[in-house]
């Protein structure tokens, strides 16, 4: 069985800041992500965790994240796990596309399908049959290793999608920064263990 661990990255400077931060625009982690990802590190150590393989989006955030929690291992950097590309609407302060653009998100603010014919930024389906093969390729490849993943929040969800074939994306909430979310495959079975477990406390 390939075992999955995977980390949201800890806050970033943009998230501290109330900006919206896909793809294209890329911060490093603020002081209390920093602080995020160590307690997440710390959690793994006192479990005597330790992981075969790190995979990571290429993203600053992200890089920094999978570093401090396995500092010993090296990092595959995988396009896959970068973060949902929200177009024109990155960098812009969140509450200013919440106001703006409010029928493309629920009553909890989750993102709609639908919202990239305005934002021209990715679709729900297209970034998740990415991560279908993604999944698929570690259970190939890799089918009795334990692997740490930091990837990001919205990426995080529709690879959820991916396992569990979700058709409402909403009823999942955002992860923490941080958030650890472990699922278990094989070469014919996907299964969540558990989603957005908190380890910063």
């Amino acid at each position: 069985m390939t075992t999955l661990y995977i980390v949201r990255h800890g806050q970033s400077e943009a998230n501290a800041a109330g900006i919206l931060q896909g793809s294209l625009i890329d911060t490093p982690l603020s002081e209390k992500g920093q602080v995020q990802a160590k307690h997440v590190r710390d959690a793994f150590e006192k479990k005597m965790l330790h992981f075969d393989l790190v995979f990571a989006s290429p993203l600053l955030r992200a890089a920094q994240t999978a570093a401090i929690i396995s500092p010993k291992t090296t990092t595959i950097f995988d396009e896959r796990l970068k973060e949902f590309d929200y177009g024109n609407w990155d960098g812009q302060k969140v509450t200013d596309i919440h106001r703006r653009f409010a029928k493309f998100f629920d009553e909890k603010r989750n993102l709609l399908p639908g919202s990239e014919k305005v934002s021209h930024g990715d679709d729900f389906a297209s970034i998740t049959a990415k991560l279908n093969g993604f999944l698929t390729e570690l259970a190939a490849k890799y089918p009795t290793q334990d692997i740490l993943i930091a990837s990001h929040g919205f990426t995080i969800k529709l690879l959820l999608n991916a396992v569990l074939g979700i058709s409402n994306l909403s009823s999942l909430n955002e992860p923490y920064n941080a958030g650890l979310t472990k699922i278990e495959l094989t070469a014919s079975t996907r299964t969540l263990v558990y989603f957005n477990r908190d380890l910063t406390e």
